[in-house]
């Protein structure tokens, strides 16, 4: 009898709170253990062995720890053991300027304007030294899961589970985790049908947004997809749209591409669950922002508007809230949070937050905000509004079809408007509550539970009849 196999590599590897992928591929092995025993099989990619059998009861606990480790562990800014790292070229820039300030005077103006100018070939300098010490670092100790070289790419054929008629369904983290020429190759020789996601392609669209030179690396990953999957499902309108004219500019395959809907209900939890530092952080009235903290969210504009209504004399003023764990490129961001006077006590930022921590902060949130500089898909608006709450979002890529007309839409690049609506919100709580009325009158929250039927229907669809 021919199976379905759900690929759960990336949520054993998993050990923080989940993230949207993360969400995706849990939510879907467990609809999986509840619903299609029968039916549906997981396994995981490794370097070295290939495919390998995983138990239903290992997939359980997995996650049942990715739900309930980190209960423990949520901090603001103003408690965590270590303050954020400053950057290199800040600490470096303190010592010159107490340096300088020792000497006379002419001379120590003269110095500082002679540096000044230089400071550009300083941070290349920095830059070039820690890339050197990494290189070093891995050429000492090379990563274990790094792609085998081309000559040993080639994985034993009794290693892969799959077998004719068999359905192969992967939902992680694919780019950095699995072989695709490893499946391409066995799909070839043994038959099976192969399902894809595609979340956004964000890397190959906007490269400056992300670590190190990642467009040609992903540019590839999707050419690779193309050639051995039978179906991608995505998870928008727009990155859907995005992948089509990748392929095309590409010149590759175009495999059938289905559009799915992800969840937004949060699991159920009870309120005694909720940290005492996540209530205390957030006050009594606070705008809430989940999102890992990365330069693509735009928690820049967000600062940056808060600081105008400081300066401009508004008082009263609700927290910020700052939901996600500290991504790449945000050390100087997360000093300015720490350092400047004008909104230390008013934007806070909270790392690991639990799911009854998360829901209990949408639910007393005075509102939501979304400034991303572009999506995939929004969860986070999606679950603002399953949450009944209203958002201010950015009117970018795909997040006009998550809020549809329920919520607002700025342009995320202007500071201005964002103060301005900001204040609005904050001081009209009569236009609050009338919007959550009609939210929760008029949103339609799509549940988990669809996400997974969609995904497992579309394997169906590829099983032999």
């Amino acid at each position: 009898m021919s199976k379905i196999w759900l690929d759960v590599t990336s949520i054993l590897q998993w050990n923080r709170p989940a993230v949207g992928v993360i969400r995706v591929e849990a939510e879907c092995a467990k609809y999986a253990l509840d619903h299609l025993e029968s039916v549906v099989e997981f396994c995981r990619f490794d370097w070295k062995a290939g495919y390998v059998k995983v138990a239903p009861s290992d997939v359980r606990q997995t996650i049942d720890r990715i739900g309930h480790v980190h209960q423990t562990l949520v901090a603001s800014t103003d408690s965590l053991a270590a303050p954020p790292a400053v950057p290199l070229i800040l600490r470096l820039a303190s010592v010159v300027r107490r340096i300088l300030n020792k000497l006379p005077r002419r001379l120590g103006e003269s110095m500082s304007r002679f540096l000044a100018v230089r400071r550009e070939a300083a941070e290349a300098g920095i830059n070039g030294l820690r890339e050197f010490r990494r290189a070093i670092r891995v050429w000492r100790s090379p990563a274990a899961q790094t792609i085998p070289l081309l000559e040993n790419s080639t994985h034993q054929t009794e290693s892969v589970l799959f077998s004719q008629g068999d359905v192969y369904v992967s939902l992680g983290l694919d780019w950095d985790q699995k072989d695709l020429t490893f499946v391409a190759e066995q799909k070839a020789l043994l038959g099976f049908k192969t399902i894809f996601c595609c979340y956004d392609l964000i890397p190959v669209k906007f490269p400056h947004l992300c670590v190190g030179d990642v467009a040609a690396k992903f540019a590839r990953y999707f050419a690779d997809l193309a050639w051995c999957a039978d179906e991608v499902v995505s998870i928008s309108e727009c990155s859907k749209r995005d992948l089509l004219i990748l392929l095309e500019e590409l010149g590759t395959p175009v495999p059938e591409t289905t559009v799915i809907k992800l969840g937004s209900h949060l699991p159920t939890s009870n309120d005694a669950n909720v940290a005492t530092q996540t209530k205390d952080a957030a006050g009594d009235r606070f705008i809430l922002f989940v999102s890992t903290i990365e330069r693509r969210k735009n928690h820049e504009t967000l600062y940056r508007a808060y600081t105008r209504l400081v300066d401009k004399g508004v008082k009263n003023l609700p927290k910020l809230v700052f939901v996600g764990m500290p991504g790449w490129g945000v050390n100087d961001f997360l000093a300015d949070l720490r350092f400047d006077g004008r909104v230390k006590d008013l934007v806070k930022v909270l790392i690991n937050v639990s799911d009854a921590d998360l829901n209990w902060l949408y639910r007393n949130a005075l509102f939501s905000v979304f400034p991303s500089l572009y999506e995939g898909w929004g969860l986070a608006v999606a679950e603002s509004l399953a949450a009944g709450k209203f958002c201010l979002a950015s009117n970018v890529a795909s997040i006009p079809e998550v809020g549809g007309d329920l919520i607002e839409y700025l342009d995320p690049w202007d500071v201005q408007q964002w103060a301005e609506r900001l204040e609005w919100y904050s001081s009209n709580p009569n236009a609050l509550a009338q919007a959550e009325i009609r939210i929760r009158k008029e949103y339609d929250a799509p549940t988990w539970a669809e996400t997974a039927i969609t995904v497992f229907g579309r394997a169906q669809a590829l099983l032999p009849s």
